[in-house]
């Protein structure tokens, strides 16, 4: 039996609607507006704030619906420990979604278009910003993130958690220029939380690509 066969009863879909507006209005902003894009995002304290904010609730909002769903929260959000093992296919994971993201970076140029990736090295107290940026980006980013489109995403969605969670997680970057990258990157670590049962392996790997993007910009700068 696989963990998703044995696992806790599903989160009503209804939970997925206000995130999924939230998104769309989000996306409807950007392109209305034609905002600039941000430059050196792991140097700025504004962007930092907003991300560690958005992280917030995001991640609190996917406790909170498992919370008020009346169900096992951990249970069904996934935070649980993985099985032995669950670093190979989390590497599988990070390999895929790292080829994929250099194959059609240099076509659609999405880490430009996202502003986070520097594109030179840190000054003065940019160094102090870029230490925090660090854990805001590769720890508590993906947490949050994984907690809603690999955790409550998938205690709503059922059979077509992989693919549904993807789509929101792409819907939820708003940029053209990054939905192809960002959606083939969901299906992966939808895979790794399918495979797995467990939302960590997936908050593992996606921490380590945001590091491993943001340490290599850095480096070639």
């Amino acid at each position: 039996m696989t963990p998703e066969a044995a696992g806790p009863r599903r989160i009503s879909p209804w939970w997925l609607l206000p995130p999924a507006l939230l998104f769309a209005l989000n996306m409807a902003t950007v392109l209305a507006t034609d905002q600039a894009t941000t430059e050196n995002g792991v140097y700025s304290g504004g962007y930092l704030a907003a991300a560690a904010l958005t992280a917030v609730i995001l991640g609190g909002y996917a406790l909170a619906a498992a919370r008020f769903s009346h169900v096992d929260v951990r249970a069904s959000l996934a935070v649980v420990p993985p099985p032995a093992g669950w670093w190979r296919p989390a590497g599988v994971a990070f390999a895929a979604i790292l080829i994929v993201n250099l194959a059609l970076d240099p076509v659609l140029h999405g880490d430009k278009a996202q502003g986070i990736t520097p594109d030179r090295p840190p000054h003065g107290s940019e160094w102090v910003i870029l230490a925090i940026s660090l854990v805001v980006l590769s720890v508590v980013v993906p947490a949050a993130e994984e907690l809603l489109f690999r955790g409550l995403a998938f205690a709503t969605l059922g059979r077509y958690a992989v693919v549904g969670s993807a789509a929101l997680f792409a819907f939820a970057h708003a940029l053209p220029e990054l939905l192809p990258v960002v959606f083939l990157s969901g299906l992966a670590l939808g895979a790794l939380r399918r495979r797995t049962g467990s939302v960590i392996p997936g908050m593992a790997a996606h921490g380590l690509l945001n590091l491993t993007g943001i340490l290599v910009a850095i480096a070639t700068s």
